[in-house]
C-alpha cells in the first residue's frame, strides 16, 4: 500500500509470520525499529480504528535513519533466475 502527500511518501508492506521475512523487510524499512501490531482482519479488512491510530502515529513521528541501514547497502529483488549454463558448472 502506498500513501503519498506533500511532505512524505509511505509504503506499507504486510509481513508474514516467519522470521526470515521479518528480517528481510527490516533491512529496507525506514521505520526499521518500529513494530506495528494489528489485531487482525475482520471480513477481509483491518479494523478502522486501528488503521486510524496507525495513521495518526505515523503522521506525527519523526523519521531518523538507522545507523545499520545507512552503513549496509541492500537490494530488494522480486525474483532471481539462475542464468549460468548447467554444463559450465
Amino acid at each position: 500500500i502506498l500513501f503519498s502527500g506533500k511532505k512524505r511518501r509511505l509504503t506499507i508492506i504486510e509481513c508474514g509470520c516467519d522470521i526470515n521475512t521479518m528480517i528481510d523487510l527490516a533491512k529496507v524499512a525506514d521505520l526499521g525499529a518500529k513494530l506495528f501490531y494489528l489485531s487482525g482482519m475482520v471480513h477481509g479488512e483491518y479494523q478502522k480504528q486501528e488503521i486510524h491510530n496507525l495513521g495518526r502515529f505515523i503522521s506525527v513521528m519523526k523519521f531518523r535513519p538507522l545507523t545499520w541501514q545507512t552503513s549496509h547497502p541492500y537490494v530488494l529483488a522480486d525474483r532471481m533466475e539462475e542464468l549460468t549454463n548447467p554444463e559450465d558448472i
